[in-house]
C-alpha cells in the first residue's frame, strides 16, 4: 500500500514542485520514495512506499520493465501475483524482484489493457508506456506515448485526476494535486449540495470542478489527449449459478471465502485484523485463526456510551481464538480534535462519523502491525444492512390499500419540532424515493431550507437523487436491487473511502477479504433466496460460520464501528452551535441552526460541521 502521484504537463516538470506535491502523501508511504521525470514527454511519476511485499530496494517504485520502456507507479496488492508470475515466465518474461508490482508491468506487456482482468486484488496505478515514442517512424518523427490509469473493481483503492488546460495530474489523494502550483481550485457547488444528501461527494465528482475521481472498475487513458473513462468491470446480477441446494451454496461460498482470507494474508510483514465483534470481522478472525499456526492479532474500539460499545463481543471472539488482543476506548472528548483531523484526511466534505473510531483503531493497530484484515463488504454481499429490512417492509405496505395522499397530507401538517415527520412523509413516497430518504441525511425539502437563497434558486430543478437513480435497477429482485445499489455507491464512496484515508493516515494497510471479486461475483450469481431467504439478513453467512463462533454470537444485534454521535454532540452542543454560527460561508443559510430539532440530530449536525469547516479552510487556503 502506497501513495502515487504523477503528471503529464505542457512544459518540463519542475522537480522541486513535483517532489513537494508527492510528499503530501508521505503518510501513505513512509518507508521510501521515488521520482522519475521524462523531459521529452513532460511526464513525471512519483511514489511513496509502504513496504509489504519484497522489502528490498528491488521493490522501489516507479518501476520499469527490462528495457525501461514501460513504467509503473502502484498502490495496492495483487494476491494472485505468484500464479501470474509463473504464467508470464512461461511466456518468456524475466523478473528482477519478488514484487507484485513487477507482475503488473509484464502482464500489461503480454495482454495490453486486458491485463486488468487477470488481477485479483485491490489497486490503483499508472502505467507509462514509451514503446512507440522510442521507435522512430519512417519520417523520423516520434510517435505518441501513452499513460494508463487503472482502479480496482470495487473501489478499494482511491485515484483522483485533474484535467485542465491540457494538463493531467493524478494522485492517491486530492491534497497532493492541490499542492501542485497553478491548480484551478474552483469549487463545484453541486458537489457540496450532494454532500447534504449523501454525507459524501458522489463519484466522479469531487468538491473541485476540475478534479475527478476515477470510478471503481474503470481505466483512463492519455495518448495526446485524455479519453473518457472506460468501464472494464461491473458485477453481473444475473442469477446464472446453477446451485439451488442451500447446503451446496454453503459449501462453495465457505471454500471461496476461505481462499479469499488466505490470499489476503500474504505478507512479508506482521498483520492482524480489526475485530468489532460483529459477524463479518468475527468470521475473518475465525478463518485467519484456522489458516495459520501463529497467534492472530486483533484490534478493537469501544465507546464511553454503553449501548454503542461492542467490546464484550469482541473480547468473546478474542478469547475463543486466543488472539493477541488490543483495545481502546473513544470518548466524547475526541469529537472536537477529530473534526480537524478528519478535514485533513479527506480533503473534501466527508461526514461519516465512523471515521473517528476507524482512525482510532487504525492508530492502535499500527503500533503493532503494518497490515490488517477487515470485514468491510460483508453487509453488501450477504445482505446485512438494517435498512434492507426497513425498505422491504415499506414495499409490502405499498402493496396494501393505503392512501398515499393521506400520508402526504399528514406529513405536510406534522410539526417540524416533533419526531416522526420524516417517517410519515416517507410513507407517501414511491419505493425509490423511500430508499433515498432512508439513506440520505437531509431530504430535498430540508436542503433548501439550509442553503442560502441564491443556491435555492440555483438548485430549483436539481435532481437530488441522481446518483442513486444512476444505479437503481428495477429489473432486479428487490433485495438484489439494494445490494447492487450499495455496492456501487455506499460501499466505495463512504465505507471504503473512510477506511482508506483513516488507515493510511497512520501508514496502515487494510485488506477486505469479503470484497475479493471472485467471492463477490459468486454471491451475486446465487439466487437471493439462498443468500437471504425472505430477507433474513446474512442467513447464508450465519450458516457458514455457525460452528466457528461462540454460542449465542450468531444472532446477537448488529452494531459495527458506528459511533454514538448524537450523545457525543449533546455534550458538545454549544461548541457545535458556535462552530456552525460564527462563519458566513455564502453557501449555507446563516439562520439554519435555528431549524427545529436540527441540533439534536447527530448525523445532521456532523454533516454541517464538516461542510462548514471545510468551506472555512478552503477559502483561507486560496
Amino acid at each position: 500500500m502506497c501513495g502515487i502521484f504523477g503528471t503529464v504537463a505542457q512544459t518540463n516538470v519542475n522537480p522541486e514542485h513535483f517532489t513537494d506535491a508527492l510528499n503530501r502523501l508521505a503518510h501513505r508511504g513512509p518507508d521510501d520514495f521515488g521520482v522519475e521525470l521524462w523531459a521529452d514527454h513532460n511526464v513525471g511519476l512519483g511514489h511513496r512506499r509502504l513496504s509489504i511485499i519484497d522489502l528490498s530496494s528491488a521493490g522501489r517504485n516507479p518501476m520499469p520493465n527490462e528495457d525501461h520502456t514501460v513504467w509503473i507507479t502502484f498502490n495496492g496488492e495483487i494476491y494472485n501475483y505468484k500464479e501470474l508470475r509463473n504464467e508470464l515466465e512461461r511466456q518468456g518474461h524475466t523478473f528482477r524482484s519478488n514484487t507484485d508490482t513487477e507482475v503488473i508491468i509484464h502482464a500489461y506487456e503480454e495482454w495490453g489493457d486486458a491485463h486488468v482482468h487477470r488481477l485479483r486484488g485491490m489497486f490503483a496505478y499508472a502505467i507509462y508506456d514509451r514503446r512507440e515514442s522510442d521507435n522512430k517512424s519512417n519520417d523520423g518523427l516520434q510517435q505518441q506515448f501513452r499513460l494508463l490509469l487503472v482502479r480496482d473493481r470495487l473501489g478499494i483503492k482511491p485515484l483522483f485526476y485533474y484535467w485542465y488546460n491540457d494538463t493531467l495530474i493524478f494522485a492517491s489523494e486530492i491534497k497532493a494535486i492541490l499542492a501542485y502550483p497553478g491548480i484551478n481550485r474552483t469549487i463545484d457547488h453541486t458537489a457540496l449540495f450532494d454532500h447534504l444528501t449523501y454525507r459524501y461527494i458522489p463519484a466522479p465528482k469531487t468538491a473541485y470542478q476540475f478534479i475527478r475521481k476515477l470510478e471503481a472498475g474503470h481505466l483512463l487513458a492519455f495518448a495526446g489527449t485524455l479519453t473518457p473513462p472506460q468501464q472494464y468491470w461491473d458485477i453481473s446480477c444475473q442469477e446464472t449459478n446453477q446451485i439451488t441446494d442451500f447446503q451446496e451454496a454453503v459449501q462453495i461460498v465457505r471454500e471461496t471465502l476461505t481462499e479469499a482470507v488466505t490470499l489476503h494474508m500474504i505478507s512479508d510483514v506482521p498483520l492482524g485484523v480489526f475485530l468489532s465483534g460483529g459477524l463479518d470481522s468475527s468470521a475473518i478472525t475465525a478463518f485467519m485463526s484456522h489458516a495459520t499456526s501463529d497467534v492472530v492479532r486483533t484490534f478493537s474500539i469501544g465507546f464511553d456510551v454503553a449501548e454503542h460499545s461492542e467490546l464484550e463481543y469482541a473480547k468473546a471472539i478474542a478469547r475463543h481464538y486466543q488472539t493477541d488482543h488490543q483495545e481502546r476506548i473513544v470518548t466524547s472528548e475526541n469529537v472536537e480534535p477529530a473534526l480537524t483531523r478528519i478535514l485533513h484526511l479527506y480533503d473534501e466534505p466527508f461526514a461519516a462519523s465512523s471515521a473517528i473510531p476507524t482512525y482510532q483503531v487504525s492508530a492502535l493497530a499500527r503500533e503493532h502491525v503494518k497490515v490488517t484484515l477487515a470485514g468491510d463488504g460483508g453487509d453488501e454481499i450477504f445482505a446485512g444492512y438494517n435498512w434492507y429490512t426497513t425498505w422491504l417492509q415499506l414495499r409490502k405496505l405499498d402493496a396494501m390499500p393505503f392512501d398515499k395522499q393521506l400520508f402526504s397530507f399528514l406529513g405536510a401538517i406534522w410539526p417540524e419540532s416533533q419526531r416522526g415527520k420524516q417517517h410519515v412523509q416517507n410513507l407517501a413516497r414511491p419505493g425509490f424515493e423511500q430508499y433515498c430518504n432512508l439513506m440520505g441525511i437531509f431530504t430535498p425539502e430540508q436542503k433548501r431550507k439550509i442553503v442560502a437563497d441564491k443556491w435555492v434558486k440555483e438548485f430549483k430543478d436539481y435532481d437530488d437523487y441522481w446518483y442513486f437513480r444512476k444505479y437503481w435497477r428495477e429489473d432486479l429482485d428487490p433485495l438484489r436491487r439494494l445490494q447492487y445499489l450499495d455496492l456501487k455507491t455506499f460501499l466505495p464512496e463512504l465505507i471504503l473511502t473512510k477506511v482508506d484515508r483513516a488507515s493510511m493516515a497512520v501508514a496502515l494497510e487494510v485488506r477486505p477479504p469479503m470484497l475479493d471479486h471472485v467471492l463477490v461475483e459468486l454471491l451475486f450469481s446465487l439466487p437471493t433466496q439462498l443468500v437471504a431467504p425472505e430477507g433474513q439478513k446474512k442467513y447464508l453467512l450465519k450458516e457458514i460460520i455457525k460452528d466457528l463462533l461462540p454460542t449465542g454470537h450468531i444472532n446477537r444485534p448488529k452494531k459495527g464501528f458506528s459511533s454514538p454521535l448524537t450523545q457525543w454532540l449533546g455534550s458538545n452542543r454549544e461548541w457545535a452551535r458556535q462552530k456552525l454560527s460564527d462563519y458566513d460561508n455564502g453557501f449555507l443559510n446563516k439562520d439554519f441552526t435555528r431549524l427545529p430539532r436540527l441540533m439534536v440530530q447527530g448525523n445532521k449536525v456532523w454533516s454541517l460541521l464538516v461542510l462548514t469547516n471545510w468551506l472555512r479552510d478552503e477559502v483561507s487556503s486560496i
